[in-house]
């Protein structure tokens, strides 16, 4: 024979399995209430978690491209000056910024990332104290958007990051 507290209090007359339906339709209501809520949560971890890494590789990038832009001086004899004229264009375009970027994050092959170095005080001279700016983007639109039509609804997407320094020489 059983404990008492181990038994549960069930009435004599009542048939095996009566009461059973009711707590599984609360069981699929909570289901259904708590289930979306929680793969909502986890696909916009996974998609922040996407976006915070491809900002942080566009800002790598960008410091990459500066650091060899600062050493393109007016006085860089060896490597050759580059600017104080506006540079733009795409990873694997053809010319030297664009085939050094390709080269460097993806194997030599274009890429759909864009480019522009501009000289803020208007010159490329590390005596002066010229700066370089670097600017990495998804996108080549002036506005700086891209925009992608899906059946009638607009995704707007843009990822840039932009890097000023001195020039070293």
């Amino acid at each position: 024979m059983r404990h008492p507290c181990c038994v549960a209090s069930v009435p004599k007359n009542r048939k095996p399995g009566v009461g059973l339906p009711r707590r599984w339709g609360a069981v699929s209501l909570e289901f259904a209430l708590v289930f979306p809520v929680y793969i909502i949560t986890v696909i916009s971890v996974f998609t922040l978690g996407i976006r915070i890494y491809q900002t942080q590789r566009y800002a790598a990038m960008a410091k990459f491209l500066a650091r060899k832009a600062i050493v393109h001086g007016s006085a860089a004899e060896k490597l050759g000056p580059w600017g104080p004229t506006t540079l733009t264009g795409s990873f694997g375009d053809g010319s030297v910024v664009g085939d050094l970027m390709a080269s460097k994050y993806n194997a030599g092959h274009p890429m759909s990332i864009y480019y522009r170095l501009t000289w803020p005080d208007g010159g490329n001279s590390g005596i002066s104290g010229n700066r370089v700016e670097v600017t990495i983007s998804s996108s080549s639109l002036p506005d700086g958007t891209l925009s992608a039509s899906t059946g009638g609804t607009s995704l707007t997407t843009n990822i840039s990051s932009t890097v000023t320094m001195a020039i070293a020489h």
